[in-house]
């Protein structure tokens, strides 16, 4: 796992303030693409409202175990961000949040069909807003292709032999079995292991193409997420070649990003020269997040 995207039966975002940026008309005149998503012919139990259900158990489950903050100014401005991005889709868009939440990890991950977790110290490590819709454009790629749904169809299908679900008792209780049986059961453990390691593998490079793709088309610079990814991978640019793959010197992070170069390239010139801003309002909600007192404290 990279520092997005964190599917360990969990996958996640936020939709609840739109803030129109100064910044929103640059680039966007020149860069005209449309963002498609290429969802894949995979088992999926779940039916729209029973994914929410597992979202919202699932949910339960991190905020509980990490530390969420609920301010509504800091969580505005993710939510503004995520807005532009998620505008860029042609659908009918239920109500998505993003959540800050506390770890020691610098990640964001997806859970369920409205809610992407974002911890402080991925924040941290941001360096403008390009950057962070890149972040978000990401997750929404793995939310608008229903990919936790089909992660947890498939460890439901092949630990637990469960082919169908029906109401919220009934997911509850198919979810906590599946956790007894991979805590008791190191082999089922390994078996979930591979399970979702190889699905997240699968699916990080289509949020990838997402989030360049929809960054670009909200006018955002495309290659800043480039950036964000090769600095927080530690890949240090380099992105490996088929060769170095032939004698596996290249490991997933390395090929994730020649894939991330390839879907560049892709983009139309004036979308790819699209230049990052620079912008104190930024910095300035930036070091507010950093220096927030109260994670876990309801904002009343």
């Amino acid at each position: 796992m990279t520092t997005y995207s964190r599917v360990s039966v969990l996958s996640i975002v936020g939709l609840l303030i739109v803030v129109v940026f100064g910044s929103v008309a640059r680039a966007q005149q020149a860069c005209s693409i449309t963002p498609t998503l290429r969802i894949r012919t995979a088992t999926n139990i779940f039916n729209f409202q029973q994914e929410r259900t597992l979202g919202d158990i699932e949910a339960e489950w991190v905020e509980n175990n990490y530390h969420p903050v609920y301010d509504a100014e800091l969580t505005a401005h993710l939510n503004a961000v995520a807005s532009r991005i998620l505008s860029q889709f042609p659908r009918e868009q239920a109500r998505v949040r993003i959540i800050l939440i506390d770890t020691a990890e610098a990640e964001s991950l997806s859970v369920g069909p409205e809610r992407i977790y974002i911890t402080r110290k991925m924040i941290t490590l941001l360096k403008n807003d390009d950057e962070l819709a890149g972040l978000l454009g990401h997750e929404l790629g793995h939310i608008l292709a229903h990919q936790n749904a089909t992660i947890m169809s498939e460890l439901f299908r092949r630990i637990l032999g469960v082919n169908a679900v029906s109401d919220r008792k009934n997911i509850s209780e198919t979810v906590s079995r599946l956790f007894a049986s991979i805590d008791r059961d190191r082999k089922l453990l390994r078996k979930s292991a591979q399970i979702i390691e190889t699905q997240e593998a699968i699916h990080q490079y289509e949020a990838d193409r997402v989030a360049l793709y929809a960054s670009a088309a909200a006018g955002f610079s495309p290659q800043a997420f480039v950036e964000l990814f090769d600095r927080s991978a530690k890949t240090n640019g380099k992105a490996g070649n088929i060769l170095t793959d032939f004698f596996a010197a290249a490991n997933s992070d390395t090929r994730r990003l020649r894939e991330i170069k390839k879907t560049l390239k892709r983009l139309p010139v004036p979308c790819r020269e699209i230049v990052p801003a620079s912008s104190n309002e930024f910095r300035t909600w930036q070091a507010a997040v950093i220096s927030y007192p109260d994670f876990g404290t309801h904002d009343d």
